[in-house]
């Protein structure tokens, strides 16, 4: 398939900066720039940051460092235009710089009787939406204040009054014909007149977000289906301004395990806990890819494939459950395709300072076929890096074993290696076994005593890579703490506390 080519296709991912990248607000995003790149068009970020109490920047560095890693195009920020890009003629890219904008439209719009000024109160207003809801009406403002003459208007704005603007929505049905769910109708009874520009000056949702969609020349609109609504008031905002609308594509949200909204119940819910929990972006861009998108049953996507492939007409309209466990399986595949290279970089950025190299080596070769994300490397390489502390169970196991071990210490000794490779670490064990054997001693009487001499653990990294993780003098002192009597052990490792 070839990738056609549209130069006017302009879409956006407009995050609000009030908390982190949400994974669905991840799959919205990446819906975005895959359908750009196919088409050859722009994939422009908005902050749309008009909630000024919940705003922070913080929350929007965070969002821009999780949408750069995960759509992580070379040495460029992945979007065209907005936050950090170098190009754009459409900006001020944050609503919060764009104020005075909104106000020169909806002044326009109160000019051309499109909209009016409402100078009701929150508790009138509170008042009003009780007794529809009593009387089984859907609350909607009752237009109170489009009734008043020009200089009722004039004398309050004078005496300094607040007040906020509504659109005047006419009469009859909203239509729009929907990329994936088709034909859509609200009626414009249920919407009402509401706020476009609020008492205090700042815009609204709806009206800044459809005057920048204008703005911008954005060609597609493609978010959840929870803006349905917004859509329809937003439409109503460009027949306003006379603006051309925009293509909408709802795709379906993603769900919990339980099949209700995804939250923090269910886990991890943001990029950015993915992110410091391991997983790899190609990981969690091919998993996303999964959610109500058909492949003709490929699984493993690069993101190459998914430019190519990417066709808003094959995402479906019904809700996509988030698999935990299939995210690890993806993020395993893609730490196996992974060059050693990187990988050992990977293992090394989560072991303590100062590893030597040849255990990062051995600890990745051994980590690379088990591991469902980097974010287990800590733990399973703790027992290796760390001298263990034989206590109960374990002291004895080594005790009872201590003729064989302390021919694993003279095997070791022998071995000049400060570091032995995993072929060599291979070779002593298969020496080791040997003498056992000549012993009648089977492999487990023979190597889980070992491990536990070396780890203090009885299951954990294979034997050979923790031999390999381990340095030649490291190794012989761990096996002389676990043959040693069990009052001199306990001083040793107090002498290694006060150390």
């Amino acid at each position: 398939m070839t990738i056609s080519l549209d130069p006017k296709v302009r879409v956006r991912f407009a995050p609000s900066p009030t908390g982190s990248l949400h994974i669905g607000s991840a799959r919205t995003a990446l819906y975005n720039y895959l359908f750009a790149r196919h088409n050859g068009g722009a994939f422009i970020v908005r902050i749309e940051d008009t909630d000024v109490e919940r705003s922070e920047t913080r929350h929007e560095e965070t969002i821009l460092d999780d949408l750069a890693w995960l759509l992580a195009d070379g040495d460029t920020v992945p979007w065209d235009e907005g936050p950090r890009a170098t190009s754009g003629a459409c900006g001020p890219y944050r609503q919060s710089e764009r104020l005075a904008l909104y106000r020169e439209g909806a002044e326009g719009l109160l000019e051309e009787g499109k909209a009016y000024r409402c100078f009701c109160s929150d508790e009138r207003l509170e008042e009003l939406r009780a007794a529809q809801l009593a009387a089984g009406q859907m609350p909607k403002y009752d237009r109170r204040c489009h009734g008043l003459s020009t200089d009722d208007v004039s004398s309050r704005m004078a005496a300094g009054d607040r007040a906020a603007i509504r659109l005047l929505v006419p009469a009859g049905e909203i239509v729009f014909d929907d990329v994936i769910r088709g034909p859509m109708t609200f009626s414009s009874d249920v919407i009402g007149d509401f706020v476009i520009v609020r008492s205090n000056g700042a815009a609204g949702y709806n009206f800044a977000a459809a005057f920048d969609d204008s703005a911008m020349r954005i060609s597609h609109v493609i978010r959840g289906d929870d803006h349905m609504t917004n859509t329809a008031r937003q439409l109503v905002v460009l027949a306003a301004l006379g603006a051309p609308a925009p293509r909408y594509a709802h795709h379906s949200l993603i769900l919990g395990p339980d099949g209700s909204k995804l939250s923090k119940r269910h886990g991890a819910t943001s990029v950015g806990e993915y992110r410091d929990a391991g997983y790899l972006a190609t990981a969690i861009r091919n998993y996303l890819s999964l959610l109500s998108w058909s492949h003709d049953e490929r699984e493993i996507l690069a993101i190459g494939e998914l430019i190519v492939d990417f066709d808003l007409g094959k995402l479906s309209a019904s809700p996509a459950i988030f698999d935990r466990a299939k995210l690890d399986w993806l993020d395993h595949h893609w730490i196996m395709l992974s060059r050693d290279d990187d990988h050992a970089a990977e293992v090394a950025r989560r072991l303590p300072a100062g590893t030597a190299p040849e255990a990062v080596r051995a600890l990745a070769a051994a980590l690379k076929p088990s591991v469902a994300s980097y974010g287990e490397v800590t733990a399973i390489a703790a027992p290796v890096l760390s001298r263990p502390q034989l206590t109960g169970e374990s002291a004895q196991l080594v005790l009872g074993a201590s003729e064989s071990l302390r021919g694993a210490q003279s095997l070791r000794a022998a071995r000049s290696a400060d570091y032995l490779t995993p072929d060599g670490a291979r070779e002593l064990l298969a020496e080791y076994r040997r003498l056992g054997a000549d012993r009648g001693l089977k492999a487990r009487q023979l190597l889980m005593p070992l491990r536990i001499a070396l780890t203090g653990e009885q299951h954990g990294v294979e034997l050979h890579f923790v031999l390999a993780a381990i340095s030649r003098t490291e190794t012989i002192a761990r096996l002389e703490t676990a043959l040693a009597d069990p009052a001199d052990r306990s001083g040793r490792a107090e002498r290694r506390r006060e150390d």
